[in-house]
């Protein structure tokens, strides 16, 4: 490695490079600290090392860290099963056969949450002294992804099949708002030429940033290609371990219309609300500026029989090709009527806001990400993105590198008692959490197991008899 003063030698015919240089030569004295550290921690291991664990030779190894390729010899060993470790790599928090330090996976799958591949590649080779390709930014996508989906679906079996009750949230709310939709992106090397990706997510409410703007508060996320049951499974399991929701007053879930979205809204036993944006563009296609208006503040207020009535007219008036758009509209508005009602008059408390959130949300959660650019996916790497992109709205990215689920609460279990996925129990024998506003949990889907455990979950007595 030069000197300073050869390095100042060196920048006397060009001193315009000084950044760069500086920053070389920086980097080569990080990367020859890294190596010399790395080789006495690797010495000092030896010596508190199991007795079962015996040294087996030792092996060189290339990292590529934020400044630079590092490259140390550190000592294999065996244990009495056989099996190989290397005790220096596993303090570093490296994976097996990954030569990417934990930094720069986060950097690169931080990225590529919001960049193609390709482009997160050339990112990286403008900030990194050492860049990675896009097929191994690739790789490095399914190394976080594939823990994390493996063990959720671990919790999901745990719960809503076997009973066990995980460790509910603190936060405690008067009103839970949840918005859901679902967008499609296109697919490669499948037999489906799209697959749809759902997305919710649920907030406490809003503050404002502006005069005119505000923007929601402790927002929780929830996406994957997936069906409905699956979805809400997830995504109500995710809201328990953030919310008490024995605490939540209300539930309001908005949507499209989609069937799947209604859904959730009974099993949750939330109010429905159509969402407006989906209300208004509906209106705006099928009728006049006028008249589109005027039924708007129809449903609005809940006159089901106003707006059936102001758009029979409408039809029996129209075209032939406009009361085929009308009776659309109406078929479309009596599928939803009972989320025409602004949910603001049913609880009748002052300073809420209209919801609509989910809109913008979809965009920064998927569309741009995943659906521009003629971007396509097989079905594994779309569902491997959204849950990267979940990690990264929730916060979780970071503990997923570096433990890859290991930051699991490992409390024992409370066991729901009498759930079984082939003939669920739905007797009750203690105080049903906010029965006056979760009715759906003892409607149509009460026998479902994973309704009669986030019966368990939202007053938290231990389980069903």
């Amino acid at each position: 490695m030069e000197s300073i003063e050869q390095l100042a030698s060196k920048l006397k015919g060009d001193v315009g490079k000084w950044e760069e240089e500086v920053f070389r030569w920086t980097c080569s004295l990080a990367q020859e600290v890294a190596k010399a550290l790395l080789e006495i921690i690797d010495e000092e291991l030896i010596k508190q090392k199991d007795g079962s664990l015996k040294v087996e030779a030792l092996k060189q190894h290339r990292i590529v860290t934020i400044f630079g390729d590092v490259r140390i010899k550190r000592r294999m060993y065996r244990d009495s099963n056989g099996k190989y470790r290397f005790l220096l790599d596993e303090k570093m928090g490296l994976d097996k056969g990954c030569q990417v330090s934990p930094k720069v996976k986060k950097l690169a799958t931080f990225l590529s949450s919001h960049f193609p591949f390709q482009r997160t590649e050339e990112i990286l080779r403008f900030i990194l002294p050492t860049g990675i390709s896009h097929t191994s930014i690739h790789r490095l996508v399914a190394r976080v992804t594939d823990p994390f989906i493996e063990e959720e679906e671990k919790e999901l079996e745990e719960v809503f099949e076997d009973g066990v009750i995980p460790e509910s949230g603190r936060r405690v709310v008067p009103y839970l708002f949840v918005e859901a939709d679902g967008t499609s992106v296109a697919l490669q090397r499948e037999e489906a030429r799209r697959a749809e990706v759902k997305v919710g997510v649920a907030y406490k409410g809003w503050q404002g940033v502006s005069k005119d703007r505000h923007r929601v508060t402790k927002k929780a996320v929830y996406s994957g290609i997936m069906n409905g049951d699956r979805f809400w499974e997830g995504f109500s399991l995710t809201l328990a371990k953030k919310y008490d929701l024995s605490q939540v007053g209300r539930v309001i879930v908005g949507g499209d219309g989609a069937s799947w979205v209604k859904s959730g809204a009974e099993l949750l036993g939330g109010i429905y609300q159509l969402d407006r944006f989906h209300l208004k563009r509906a209106l705006n296609q099928s009728l006049g500026t006028g008249l589109a208006l005027e039924v708007y503040q129809a449903c609005t207020n809940g006159e089901i029989d106003k707006v059936e009535k102001i758009l029979t007219e409408a039809q029996q008036q129209a075209s032939t090709e406009g009361a085929k758009e009308v009776a659309r509209l109406r078929g479309y508005l009596m599928e939803n009527s009972f989320g025409l009602r602004d949910y603001r008059m049913e609880v009748g408390v002052d300073g809420l806001r209209g919801l609509g959130t989910i809109e913008g949300n979809v965009d920064k959660l998927v569309a741009n990400r995943m659906k521009k650019r003629g971007m396509s996916w097989t079905i594994k790497g779309a569902h491997r993105m959204t849950r990267l992109v979940n990690l990264r709205e929730m916060g979780e990215l970071h503990s997923w590198i570096t433990h890859k689920g290991k930051q699991r609460d490992k409390k024992p279990p409370r066991q729901v008692r009498g759930i079984n996925k082939t003939r669920p129990n739905a007797e009750m024998t203690e105080e049903v959490w906010l029965e006056a506003d979760l009715p759906a949990l003892f409607g149509s889907h009460q026998d479902r197991p994973w309704v009669q455990v986030l019966r368990a979950l939202i007053h938290d007595t231990g389980g069903i008899a």
